[in-house]
This record gives C-alpha cells, sequence and structure tokens, in this order.
C-alpha cells in the first residue's frame, strides 16, 4: 500500500484527524506500508504536503493544524482555506499584528480586572492618560502608578487604573497596557456586548486557565513567537541581533511591519514572552531554547517549521547537551587556574574584544588593578582598569568601592569586575551610580557566554543538516500532469 493509502486507511479506522507523526506509527505497526527509510514520518507528511499542493481542493486531504491531517470527506475546516481566521493560518499574509506584545503572565492578570467594565471605560483610561504627556522641560515620570495614579487621574479613571495596579498585585503599570488590550481583541480573548460591556470569551477563560493550552498555541502561530522559537532552535542560540534577519524576512511576508526599528521592537518584545514562559532563557545576553521550549515545538506542530521536524528536534537536543558540557567544562577549567594565569586570559578576551594596550600589572603594588587597557568610544580612548576575581561567594561592595578609589592611579575613567561567581545585591545597586565613575560587573556566566562569542578556549564547528523541500516534488509533479 502507498504512504497515503495507507493514511488515508489510518484516518478512516481512527475518524478523527491526527498528526502525520501518528498517522505514521499506526501505519507501520499494521503493516500497512514497508519502509527502509529512516524517517518514515517525514516522508508521510512530504507526500501528504505534495497531494494537498499538487491537487487542492481535490486533495484526499485536509490540513486542520500544523502537521495534523485529516479527510476532505468529512468537511472539516482546513488552515489552507482562505476563509480561515489569522489565529490558524500559517500563510495568512495579515498575521502578526500586535505591536507592544505582552507577557502572558501580564496578560493572564489584567483579563479578569477589565471583565465586566464598559469598553469606554476602558479606553477612556488610556485616552486620559496619552493626554498627560509632558514636555522636555517638565516631562511626566510613570515609573510609580502608586504616585501618579492619586496625583493625575479622577473619577473612574483612577478607579480603574487603581484596579489593574492592586488587581494586579503591583505588577502592572495602567501606563503600560495597551498591548494588552490589543492582544484580548486581536483574538478575541474579550468581546463586546450589547450594552457595551466588556466580558471574557470562551477563550479567555482557556487562555487564563490553560497556560500553554489550544488558545495559547493559536496566539503564537498567529503572531510569530512559533517561528521565532524555532529560529532561535535552529541557531543554537545567539545574541537579539542574530535572529534579526531571519525574523526581518518572516515580517516582510506575513504583516505590515517594516520598519527596522518595529522589526527590531517586535523581536525584542517576543523574546522577552518566550523568556517569561522559560521556553527559553537569557544567559547575560545570549538566547537559547530550553528543554521545555523544545518539548513546546513538538507539541505545538511548531517544531515544521524546523527543517527536517522531529529529527532536527533531536539534533538541536544533543547539541544544547553539548554546549552545556563544554560550558561546563570550562566554568571547571577557570576555577583551577592559577591567579596569574587566569588574568592573562582576560588579557586575551580583552584583546580580542578590541581593547588596546592590553597589559598585566604587576602583581605587587597593584592596588586591586591586575589588567590595564585602551577602548576607544566614538572619538574618545579611554582607560579603563580591569579585576579579576576567582572564588565560590559573592562579590561584595567594599571590592568594588576599593577599585573605584584606585582609577585615579591609572588615570582611568571606569573599571570592570570580572568573577567566575557572581556580585551581591548592594554591589549591583552602586554600579552605576550617578556622579560615580561606572564599574561594569561580570559574573561567572556572562564570562562563559564572551570567552564563547569571542572564541577564547572554543572552537566552532559546523553540521550540515539536510531539508526536505516537498514543494519541489509538487511542482515536478504538476509539470508531469501538464504534459498527460
Amino acid at each position: 500500500m502507498s504512504f497515503a493509502d495507507a493514511a488515508i486507511q489510518v484516518l478512516e479506522d481512527v475518524g478523527s484527524p491526527l498528526h502525520y507523526r501518528k498517522i505514521a506509527q499506526i501505519a507501520i505497526a499494521r503493516n500497512l506500508i514497508q519502509t527502509n527509510g529512516k524517517s518514515p514520518e517525514a516522508t508521510l507528511n512530504a507526500i501528504i504536503a505534495v497531494e494537498i499542493k499538487q491537487k487542492g481542493d481535490l486533495s484526499r486531504f485536509v490540513r486542520v493544524n500544523r502537521g495534523v491531517f485529516g479527510l476532505r470527506k468529512w468537511d472539516v475546516t482546513s488552515i489552507d482555506s482562505e476563509s480561515n481566521s489569522a489565529t490558524l493560518d500559517p500563510r495568512n499574509e495579515t498575521r502578526v499584528k500586535v505591536s507592544h506584545f505582552p507577557t502572558y503572565s501580564e496578560l493572564r492578570l489584567i483579563l479578569p480586572i477589565w471583565n465586566g467594565r464598559d469598553r469606554a471605560q476602558i479606553t477612556g483610561l488610556r485616552s486620559a492618560i496619552m493626554s498627560l504627556s509632558g514636555t522636555l522641560q517638565n516631562p511626566v515620570d510613570w515609573t510609580n502608578p502608586e504616585r501618579w495614579i492619586s496625583e493625575r487621574l479622577e473619577g473612574e479613571n483612577r478607579e480603574l487604573a487603581e484596579a489593574i495596579w492592586t488587581g494586579s498585585d503591583r505588577q502592572l503599570n495602567p501606563r503600560h497596557v495597551y498591548g494588552h488590550w490589543l492582544l484580548s481583541r486581536t483574538y478575541q480573548l474579550l468581546e463586546e456586548d450589547s450594552g457595551g460591556k466588556v466580558l471574557l470569551t470562551d477563550a479567555g477563560q482557556d487562555f487564563i486557565c490553560h497556560p500553554l493550552g489550544e488558545v495559547e498555541k493559536q496566539i503564537d502561530e498567529g503572531e510569530g513567537l512559533l517561528k521565532l522559537l524555532s529560529v532561535v532552535a535552529e541557531k543554537g542560540g545567539g545574541r537579539r541581533g542574530d535572529f534579526v534577519p531571519d525574523w526581518s524576512d518572516y515580517l516582510k511576508r506575513c504583516s505590515q511591519f517594516g520598519t527596522d526599528s518595529t522589526i527590531k521592537d517586535t523581536l525584542w518584545r517576543r523574546l522577552y514572552n518566550l523568556a517569561d514562559r522559560e521556553l527559553l532563557i537569557k544567559t547575560g545576553t545570549t538566547y537559547s531554547i530550553t528543554d521545555a521550549g523544545l518539548n513546546y515545538l513538538k507539541d505545538s506542530g511548531g517544531d515544521e517549521e524546523l527543517d527536517g521536524g522531529g529529527t532536527v528536534q533531536e539534533i538541536l537536543t544533543l547539541v544544547k547537551e553539548q554546549k552545556a558540557s563544554v560550558r561546563s567544562s570550562i566554568q571547571e577549567i577557570l576555577s583551577t587556574m592559577a591567579p596569574t594565569a587566569f588574568e592573562y586570559l582576560i588579557k586575551q578576551l580583552l584583546e580580542a574584544m578590541n581593547y588596546q594596550n592590553v597589559e598585566v600589572t604587576s602583581p605587587t603594588n597593584d592596588k586591586g588593578v591586575d589588567v590595564v587597557a585602551d577602548i576607544e568610544l566614538g572619538i574618545t580612548s579611554v582607560r579603563e582598569v580591569v579585576q579579576v576575581k576567582r572564588q565560590q561567594g559573592n562579590i561584595q561592595r567594599p571590592v568594588l568601592d576599593a577599585l573605584r578609589g584606585c582609577l585615579y592611579r591609572f588615570q582611568a575613567v571606569r573599571g570592570t569586575i570580572i568573577t567566575t561567581s557572581d556580585f551581591s545585591k548592594g554591589t549591583v545597586e552602586v554600579a552605576f551610580a550617578p556622579g560615580a565613575p561606572p564599574i561594569t560587573l561580570i559574573n561567572g556566566e556572562k564570562l562563559l557566554d564572551l570567552l564563547i562569542e569571542y572564541g577564547i578556549g572554543v572552537k566552532t564547528k559546523a553540521i550540515e543538516v539536510l531539508e526536505l523541500d516537498a514543494d519541489a516534488f509538487a511542482q515536478n509533479d504538476s509539470y508531469t500532469s501538464d504534459l498527460e
């Protein structure tokens, strides 16, 4: 039996749409198909996709969700249909609509607060706040809702603002909830009744009660978060700028956003959203996908964005584990290095980072300064002093104060402390105190990031992965049909 005929048989026996992996598993278990291939699931997916692309409405199959297929004769809704909503259609040209994209944790806090309120009150509060814009000479500070709500608002505007602030346990600044409103309206988490009241929909209730549930998956699909998650996975992690080209190309195909500032802003907000949900992890300035993120890609069908699907996901998991192993090895080596060797390693790192005139100081009378270097800031070259610390406990504030106090001895204007451990809260708070020379703090995790980024102690090896292009087979099949 052919793969397509086997899929038809399985779907008819089950009586409901299935993911192509499940279809393949059942077909193989029932001996409906025989294959020597290593990835029969991918083959089946491609064959069904070819038929849908080639035959369109005449195909026996319909795609009802990512990787999920049913039979056309069942009259189920297809995401290939032009009449389908942006929430479900991955090829819809108008998706990725929400610019001020919020975190879902915040959205779950504010939906119950808006529920039952008049729409005019919700939009009226935003209008009232936006009218208080201030000037360059007299700017308006919006950072402390505890203060500005009582000072600047009155009546129902004040009441709603206080409800948002206190009802969210002081996590939501009423000044910054426009994106939450756009998202909830775009994906029909709220609806307006005949009397003008805003009410939670079934979708809204599902979103609140079921993190990573179907509604959340639909929003992730519609707003490009599954695409972004797959981009981070394929690259094996990286800085925000590393994802801009792929994200920019995606937005140009699937949204109305096109300016550089909007592309970067929408990217940052979605990365922040994914990190808040622990689907990505941010270490220093580097984002990487978590095990939960990889599992979510597979569960949501988002791994369809990955070239090779599940097989590539397995490769990415192994790469992720190998990177963690290398980081652990580097950390262990750093902890056992001789102090002088560690200082010269930092010298090598600074030179790779474009510092000039990098010198390791003499061990005697160094005033706590281990490395001195110059760095170009615009058209000015400034002297910077660096202190390195290999220790288990957090660096405390006296260490920072001592370094700041000896800057003048080296004609330096700023300093850096590099440690294999971390910094106390008090140290972090005063690192960039107003009026004081800045002291940059680099902890153990950030140090590992920098060593890896600049290739100090590591080598990068490229792995080539082939991608199956089902569209090419569909195109060739169409040529054959034309000839016949």
